[in-house]
Formats: C-alpha cells, sequence, structure tokens
C-alpha cells in the first residue's frame, strides 16, 4: 500500500509542478511581449511629437503672416481717415427708411402706437357679473346589501 501511496504523490506533485512551469512559461513570454510592444510605442510616441513640433512652428509663423497683412491694411485705412463712427453713422443713414429724420419716425410710432392701445381697448372682452351658486342636493344613499345569513 506504501508504494501505490508513493505513486500517487509522486504522480499530483509533478502535475502540481507542470502547472506551476506552465504558469512561469506564460508570465516570461507576456513580459516579453510587452517589452516589445513597448519600446515600440515610445518611439512612435516620439515620432509624433517630432512631428506636432514642426507643425506647431509652421501654424504660427502662418499665423504670424496673416495678422501682420491684417494690421498693415487696417493701418492703411486707419492712415488714410478710418473712423469707425463716421461708418456707423454713414450705415445708419443707409438703414433709415424712405430717408425722414429719426423725430419724424419716433412721431409716428406715438401716434400708431396710441391708436393701437385704443383699438386693444375695445377689443378687451367685458367681464360678466359672476352668478350665484345654487346650492346642491346631496345625493341619495343607497342601501347596504344585506349579508345572507351563514349556513348551519
Amino acid at each position: 500500500m506504501s508504494d501505490k501511496k508513493n505513486k500517487n504523490t509522486e504522480t499530483a506533485r509533478k502535475i502540481w509542478l507542470a502547472g506551476i512551469g506552465a504558469y512561469g512559461r506564460a508570465f516570461t513570454e507576456v513580459q516579453e511581449g510587452l517589452s516589445k510592444a513597448t519600446k515600440g510605442t515610445s518611439k512612435v510616441f516620439d515620432d509624433l511629437v517630432q512631428k506636432g513640433e514642426v507643425l506647431e512652428t509652421v501654424v504660427t509663423h502662418k499665423g504670424k503672416e496673416a495678422f501682420d497683412k491684417v494690421s498693415d491694411s487696417l493701418g492703411d485705412k486707419i492712415g488714410d481717415g478710418f473712423d469707425m463712427d463716421d461708418r456707423i453713422a454713414k450705415m445708419r443713414s443707409r438703414l433709415k427708411r424712405g430717408g425722414g429724420h429719426d423725430a419724424d419716425v419716433d412721431d409716428r410710432l406715438d401716434v400708431i402706437e396710441a391708436k393701437l392701445d385704443e383699438v386693444l381697448k375695445l377689443l378687451k372682452p367685458q367681464k360678466p357679473a359672476l352668478k350665484k351658486a345654487t346650492p346642491r342636493k346631496p345625493a341619495p344613499k343607497k342601501p347596504t346589501p344585506k349579508k345572507p345569513a351563514a349556513k348551519k
């Protein structure tokens, strides 16, 4: 019996060791794969950073050129008597209807508003006199059904 017990114990121990060996092997392979992937990732990241720096330089340069163009253009207009208040006054004069003065428009609006108020007063419905509520009679009570007598 002792011989058989030793064989079973030895077999169980070998199975246990094989499982630990498989785990160790898988762990090593995963570590190697992860190491390779990590090295590649840092290279890709570094490449992206380098391209971003180049693009940042280009965009900054182009933006400065565009800003300088606009500044030069506005500078020429300002030097030629560019005045924002004058431009606003000209635009307001173009938007006026019929070329009338502001006072005329205000007067006409006042007259129209007064007429509209009169029309609204005429259209406003009069409140009807309130009726007194008539008291209601209570509804007749329904008779309660009788329960059948219990059988003996």
